[in-house]
């Protein structure tokens, strides 16, 4: 009988991969994982413990930053082809995704992108370091249904806050997410809604609020049907 094997383990072989600088072999483990557990597991579970795990040995002098940037790199490849393969948006609704004004990491963003792409929904991702006035130049055409900004820099936290806020004042529902908008300050005078759960659960939460489903198609009635079958004979 087989057996699902753990998050847990599929951390463990990505690991074994980084630290022989095997970049073909994080990417084998990610299409395993996804075959076996799920694209939203693979992501909540795998992508970012693993990323978590690197990032710790790193700081510790146990891995080297090259390591780091192999596995974020190896991690963006794969989601980029992952995302390459779904089927085009089946749900009404249009999603803006940016980074923040100054903020460069984007795997997260990607990450939901994909998740969301995966749904059915529309997805308009403008990446990393977007400017507050070309944002608004993508809300006002686009007129998407939500907006989500992510910054996961502290240091450039002041920008991505304006960004929010440029996107309320436009009267768009708005979302952030990332270490950016940790302070107690602007989340409780902030316009917009964190977005503090796993990926998957932003995901649900965005596709549930800001997307319908496409209609029903029309059924005719089994006695009706008949009828024009007949007719047509």
């Amino acid at each position: 009988m087989h057996v699902d094997p753990a998050p847990a383990t599929y951390v463990g072989t990505i690991l074994t991969a980084v630290r022989s600088f095997n970049q073909m072999r994080v990417c084998a483990a990610l299409d395993d994982a996804d075959a076996t557990l799920g694209l939203d597991v693979t992501i909540d579970e795998i992508i970012f413990p693993a990323l978590r795990v690197v990032g710790t040995f790193w700081s510790s002098g146990t891995l080297d930053i090259a390591h780091e940037h192999l596995l974020s790199s190896a991690m963006a490849r794969w989601v980029a082809s992952r995302s390459a393969v779904l089927p085009a948006p089946s749900r009404r609704g249009t999603v803006l995704l940016a980074a923040g004004p100054e903020d460069l990491h984007t795997l997260a963003l990607d990450c939901l992108d994909l998740l969301l792409v995966s749904r059915g929904v529309e997805v308009c991702n403008l990446g990393a370091q977007t400017p507050v006035a070309s944002l608004l130049v993508a809300v006002r055409s686009l007129h998407p249904t939500a907006v989500v900004i992510c910054s996961h820099t502290p240091t450039v936290a002041s920008p991505a806050v304006r960004a929010v806020r440029a996107i309320a004042d436009a009267g768009f529902p708005v979302y952030f997410a990332g270490s950016s908008f940790s302070s107690q300050f602007f989340r409780q005078n902030s316009p917009g809604v964190p977005l503090d759960g796993t990926l998957q659960e932003s995901a649900d939460l965005i596709t549930h609020r800001h997307t319908t489903p496409p209609p029903e198609p029309a059924v005719l009635p089994r006695a009706r049907f008949r009828q024009s079958v007949v007719a047509s004979a």
